[in-house]
């Protein structure tokens, strides 16, 4: 009775021995794993405002005589897709060309709301950071 007993007690500890084997595995890969995505968050999001700033040099070194900026696409990283789209704010919204919206106030005439999306290209862990920016003139 006595070996049948001390049988089983070994077998409840190795098998309890594995499990905290395969815990501890699994917690170790998800461990990596959260700093990789964590890391992927924090490029995205550094990545959504330097795109910002460029969108308003681009705006500041562009010239509206002929036409509007109206959307801007970098392609620059090879985890990101990063877009940038322009609407305007105008009194007379009629005569211009621009994603445009009318305003009555002519002191904000020409202001532009900036409008970045950063979207990852992973399809295992998708992003994307999207940030306003309104821009006076």
């Amino acid at each position: 009775m006595r070996k049948s007993f001390s049988l089983l007690i070994t077998l409840l500890f190795v098998i309890f021995v594995a499990v905290i084997g395969v815990m501890s595995l699994e917690f170790a890969s998800s461990t990596n794993r959260h700093t990789s995505n964590v890391a992927l968050n924090t490029r995205a999001e550094l990545l959504s405002r330097a795109a910002t700033e460029y969108a308003i040099l681009a705006m500041h070194g562009h010239d509206y005589k002929n036409n509007c900026l109206k959307h801007t696409n970098i392609t620059g990283d090879s985890f990101f897709d990063i877009n940038i789209t322009y609407y305007y704010f105008f009194t007379d919204c009629n005569t211009s060309e621009c994603n445009c919206s009318k305003i009555d106030t002519a002191d904000t005439n020409g202001s532009a709301l900036i409008y970045v999306t950063v979207t990852s290209k992973n399809p295992k862990f998708h992003i994307r950071k999207v940030r306003f920016t309104l821009q006076n003139p």
